[in-house]
């Protein structure tokens, strides 16, 4: 009773926030009309954008901005245009309130502001619909549901326009954007399945070890090497003032995950077992006396999928060890995944990611198949 009349208290209190709408950049939508509910009497549109589109779960459209204050959102209505099936499709769904309230409270350590600003939906193919917490440092899935498909007429969804057809709309944005249209005609609709792939949540926590990589072998000459260690040149721990002083040191890792979200925040919350979506992009940043280096890493879609398909099978809460395995020094970069009960971490491919890494801000190392373009390591 005492936590129904907190959440209660909570909800009905004001907050400023905005909220934004996004699609896949290779599934752009269209909005019929997108309300949240934030109580019996008030709701906040989601401002058009024609269409929506860009990267999954980020700010790519318009944001509603008018400095007023609202409740948090406790419910869901849309309707939209999936525009490359040419369907309209429904959502009418409560959010978990509890959830909401607990997250808003929650501010950065270092600043002390608030975590979240703005309230983003993602409209995707076959009827999935997203909702997150956005914040600058951090952002956070709450909601993911799968709508029915409905009948809408042009007369209703363009009445200044009554005598255009779905096709016609459909293929203008369609033909509007080469990308979209391209990949239309080379693969089609994408599966029934991808994203509901891309928001499967899985239970791991990051792992950066140090070693030292033994070519010849073709193996590392030390498994546990972590922050807390030293280690002599032959690969022996060692205490001397020397190495402590040359001994690698873990900062901090960021990442961008194929279900929208992203923790930039350097808590160390990621370091602990939570449940998060498939890499997209990991930052890891690291010391050695006053060298300072930076490994970014980019995941190829289709691979890193399979990878944790495999590798978690029908158990998503199975805890992980997402291990990164460095050896600055000969440029050896290793990911793996491992859990209790294997005899050794199962290697993630190199195919299955792309590789940079600068050393005191200047690069040193790019793997084989990179191919991002100039910046991509700025997000």
């Amino acid at each position: 009773m005492v936590r129904n009349e907190e959440i209660t208290s909570k909800v009905s209190r004001l907050h400023e926030y905005d909220v934004a709408g996004c699609a896949h950049y290779m599934a752009p939508t269209l909005l019929h009309v997108a309300l949240l509910s934030c109580g019996q009497s008030e709701a906040v549109e989601l401002p058009e954008c024609l269409p929506f589109g860009g990267e999954w779960g980020e700010n790519d459209s318009v944001a509603f901005m008018d400095d007023s204050l609202h409740h948090l959102p406790l419910g869901i209505h849309i309707i939209y245009l999936s525009v490359i099936e040419r369907k309209f499709y429904m959502v009418n769904d409560s959010l978990p309130q509890a959830c909401i309230c607990k997250l808003w409270e929650h501010t950065n350590p270092d600043t002390g502001e608030l975590l979240y600003d703005k309230v983003i939906v993602g409209m995707a193919p076959y009827g999935g619909v997203a909702v997150w917490l956005f914040g600058l440092d951090k952002e956070t899935l709450i909601s993911w549901t799968h709508g029915r498909e409905m009948d809408i007429s042009m007369e209703q969804f363009l009445p200044y326009n009554p005598d255009a057809t779905l096709s016609d709309v459909c293929r203008f944005y369609i033909n509007s954007d080469p990308c979209v249209r391209e990949n239309l005609l080379k693969n089609g609709l994408p599966p029934h399945d991808l994203f509901d792939n891309y928001m499967k949540q899985f239970t791991y926590r990051y792992q950066v070890k140090f070693g030292l990589w033994d070519e010849k072998r073709k193996d590392w000459k030390k498994e546990e090497i972590d922050s807390q260690q030293t280690m002599s040149s032959d690969g022996e721990f060692s205490q001397t003032e020397e190495d402590k002083q040359s001994m690698p040191g873990f900062d901090y890792i960021e990442e961008a995950l194929f279900d929208g979200t992203h923790d930039k925040l350097h808590d160390g919350g990621l370091m602990n077992y939570h449940e998060a979506g498939k890499p997209k992009k990991l930052a890891v940043k690291w010391h050695a006396g006053k060298r300072e280096w930076t490994a970014y890493f980019w995941f190829e879609d289709e691979e890193i999928r399979n990878v944790f398909d495999r590798f978690y099978g029908a158990h998503p809460d199975t805890k992980t060890d997402f291990m990164i395995r460095i050896d600055a020094e000969k440029n050896k970069y290793e990911l793996a995944l491992y859990r209790y009960g294997l005899k050794e971490p199962q290697v993630i491919s190199e195919y299955a990611y792309q590789l940079l890494v600068f050393k005191n801000k200047f690069e040193c190392y790019r793997s084989e198949n990179y191919n991002q373009p100039k910046g991509a390591w700025i997000w």
